[in-house]
């Protein structure tokens, strides 16, 4: 049996160890993108420091941003209370500031790894940002699920297949725009 090489515009998913403070990172963020817990901007660079690229970080921490801008606090706690008030922040409110939103998610979501476990982090995060982090009763537990699966399967998709320069360029980018957004909304 005769087997080619791959060419080199076919990707592959290449396994790059996590290093003990990738590990521990990813776990810390993961605890507070679940039980909503501790400051948005923390989670940012927990991110960025999970990803192990400045990139990563610097994208994470505009999304963190962009919560700071839209609901005047870092809070993950007052994210999850004000989204439970008001609803998710990519559906409500002004369309400038819904779409800043959708930009953090996507900022998080381009600047993950290929690793599941990396991606399935930041996805919670990305979920946490449109969606909301309040699971307060069975249809906003619902869309909190819903919302985690797809952000989770979209970053684990980009992380595996995008151009890592590409999608980290992406991401800051969007992340940007973001931030534009908010301050223009």
């Amino acid at each position: 049996m005769l087997l080619e090489p791959l060419g080199p515009n076919l990707r592959t998913r290449a396994h790059r160890p996590l290093t003990t403070l990738q590990f521990g990172a990813a776990a810390g963020a993961a605890v507070m993108a679940v039980t909503s817990a501790g400051d948005v901007l923390l989670l940012g660079v927990l991110l960025g420091v999970a990803a192990g690229n400045v990139e990563g970080g610097a994208a994470s921490v505009l999304a963190g941003l962009v919560v700071l801008g839209r609901f005047g606090t870092t809070s993950l706690a007052a994210l999850a209370g004000a989204q439970h008030v008001v609803g998710p922040a990519g559906t409500t409110g002004p369309v400038i500031l819904a779409a800043a939103s959708w930009c953090a998610a996507a900022a998080l979501t381009l600047s993950t790894r290929s690793e599941f476990g990396i991606a399935a982090v930041f996805g919670v995060a990305a979920a946490n940002e449109v969606a909301g982090p309040a699971a307060v009763s069975v249809q906003s537990f619902a869309i909190r699920i819903a919302a985690s699966l797809l952000a989770v399967a979209v970053a684990w998709f980009v992380g595996g297949w995008v151009p890592p320069r590409l999608a980290r360029t992406a991401a800051v980018l969007v992340g940007i725009l973001g931030v534009v957004l908010v301050l223009v909304g």
